[in-house]
């Protein structure tokens, strides 16, 4: 998918699916790429929309990995299950034990809607304060830290290969 952004011959060292901005089948897919020269990042959304991004590694300036607290998680899914169990046993107890059982049977969903909205991800600042960023799923954490590491590692080349040139030059 990347490929047909990239100049000729440029290899792509690591790629990655790091998950869906939204709900899954109508949100925005999001994936990442490194190569020798560049940090890029493509979403496609639904209905076909395509954005690419890219970033030269020698003009990075600085980077993040994000990811949110659990704390968010806990209280989205109390003040989203709390209310009703509550409602429920103000009616009748037998009503608040069955609505109780029910939003604790929903909990891992209600856990997925917080997460499909409050993402992880990788920021790479680009020279200028341009941002490269990639939303990445909770669960797909450990691609992000091995793109990150790509990402340093190849910079890293990157500018030692910058730098002999420069120096041979001179």
């Amino acid at each position: 998918m990347f490929s047909q952004f990239l100049p000729k011959g440029e290899r792509i060292i690591e790629s990655q699916y790091l998950g869906v901005y939204g709900f899954w089948g109508i949100g925005s897919h999001s994936f990442a790429a490194v190569t020798p020269r560049r940090f890029a990042t493509l979403k496609i959304s639904l209905l076909g929309g395509v954005e690419y991004q890219d970033g030269s590694l020698e003009y990075v300036n600085s980077a993040a990995v994000y990811q949110p607290s659990r704390l968010g998680t806990i209280l989205f899914a109390l003040f989203a299950t709390l209310p009703f169990s509550l409602y429920g046993f103000a009616l009748k107890p037998v009503v608040g034990i069955v609505i109780l059982l029910v939003t604790l049977a929903l909990l891992p969903l209600t856990v997925r809607i917080y997460y499909r909205f409050k993402k992880s991800g990788i920021v790479l600042w680009v020279r200028e304060g341009l941002m490269s960023y990639a939303f990445i799923d909770r669960k797909r954490m450990r691609f992000a830290n091995q793109l990150y590491r790509a990402c340093t590692d190849a910079r890293e080349d990157r500018l030692r290969s910058l730098g002999h040139s420069r120096q041979a030059s001179r």
